[in-house]
């Protein structure tokens, strides 16, 4: 009986423990929803990986949640469905869409005679690869879609330890003739399955896979706003995302974001992971909608107005570095931005509540 019962726990470590592997199966499809806790912001040790590795994360905190949905294709717009519907060229035949905020149209909707919402990310789904294959922009409400002219590969499938692939994406966005406003976006990417092993959140504990994506972005600007037409080329964009994933959730069970802009020391600015219902549903997506900055890009004086009062605002430049802090226990109110260097920056408006990032120009 000693023998059966050391029998049965070696064998349950070594699934616990056994390397796996991660297939189309393992993605959401259309209908599907995941449910994400944003963690308070924490240092990590983000170097811990490689084959039978132990994560613990168990120390995470929920600050707030967000279900994420896959949506199907609708039929509210023939132009999106004539891009990205069952007659679109077959790389373009999206399997889901979500909301996105890739692009910076909240930017320029201040300036404009025009609504710009609902900026819209589409995928595609197959048993080689997720892929990013372009956008869709309501303008006065209805849908126009911007697809990708290189096709991003977000994951190649299927994926093991060791595995890496590299891709890049690149989606030019016209707005003509409803504003005089385009959009380059420029995307590397190299991705790497450095780890496997045992990851454990508050969500539970997992046999997992990490895969560490180093992204460079790259966007370019066009507007009229400032005089005569000019091309605005932002400071490099750097990002490496680091994403534990296991069998049959849909999505990673834990993302954490650094680079490019974020906290001093480890420059963390984003963890969320796979959570159960905590009622912590605050609507970061409502929040972000609330936040008005004006205007944006700015030279001097910059507006704001909050839907809740922020401790403090904290301003990044490209290289991570925080640059300015703003105590602030206001709603509404104006920051000085005069004595700024020319570039592009990121804000971060924290509470005990909630955190907005947000990117601002200074001209």
């Amino acid at each position: 009986m000693k023998f059966l019962l050391s029998s049965i726990g070696l064998l349950f470590c070594s699934q616990l423990f056994a390397q796996i592997t991660l297939t189309v199966a393992d993605h959401a499809n259309a209908n599907d929803t995941v449910r994400f806790s944003q963690a308070v912001l924490v240092p990590l040790d983000l170097q811990v990986t490689g084959p039978n590795s132990n994560w613990d994360f168990s120390q995470l905190v929920a600050q707030t949640q967000t279900l994420k949905n896959f949506e199907p294709l609708d039929f509210n717009s023939f132009l999106i469905i004539a891009t990205y519907g069952p007659i679109a060229a077959t790389p373009y035949r999206a399997s889901y869409h979500n909301p996105s905020t890739a692009l910076p149209i909240d930017q320029f909707s201040a300036f404009l005679p025009i609504e710009l919402s609902n900026l819209t990310q589409y995928s595609k789904r197959t048993t080689s690869a997720i892929t990013s294959i372009g956008y869709s922009i309501d303008v006065q409400g209805q849908g126009l879609p911007f697809k990708s002219d290189t096709i991003e590969t977000r994951y190649e499938l299927p994926l093991q330890f060791n595995d890496t692939y590299n891709s890049r994406g690149y989606t030019y966005v016209d707005l003509n003739p409803a504003a005089d406003i385009k959009f380059i976006q420029h995307r590397q990417r190299t991705s790497t399955v450095d780890g496997w092993g045992n990851i454990t959140t508050p969500f539970g504990t997992f046999p997992a896979l990490r895969i560490r994506h180093d992204i460079t972005e790259t966007d370019s600007i066009y507007q009229t706003f400032f005089g005569q037409g000019t091309w605005i080329a932002p400071p490099t964009f750097q990002t490496t995302e680091y994403e534990w994933w296991t069998n049959n959730k849909k999505d990673y069970l834990l993302k954490v974001i650094e680079g490019g802009f974020g906290q001093q020391g480890q420059g963390v600015t984003s963890i969320e992971y796979q959570d159960q219902y905590l009622g912590l549903d605050a609507g970061i997506a409502d929040l972000n909608q609330q936040l008005i900055l004006s205007p944006n890009p700015c030279t001097d004086l910059l507006f704001f107005q909050t839907p809740l009062a922020f401790d403090y605002i904290e301003v990044y430049d490209q290289l991570g570095n925080l640059v300015q802090t703003f105590i602030n226990e206001s709603l509404v109110g104006y920051l000085d931005f005069s004595a700024m260097p020319t570039g592009t920056y990121t804000m971060r408006f924290y509470s005990t509540k909630a955190q907005l990032f947000r990117k601002l120009i200074k001209l």
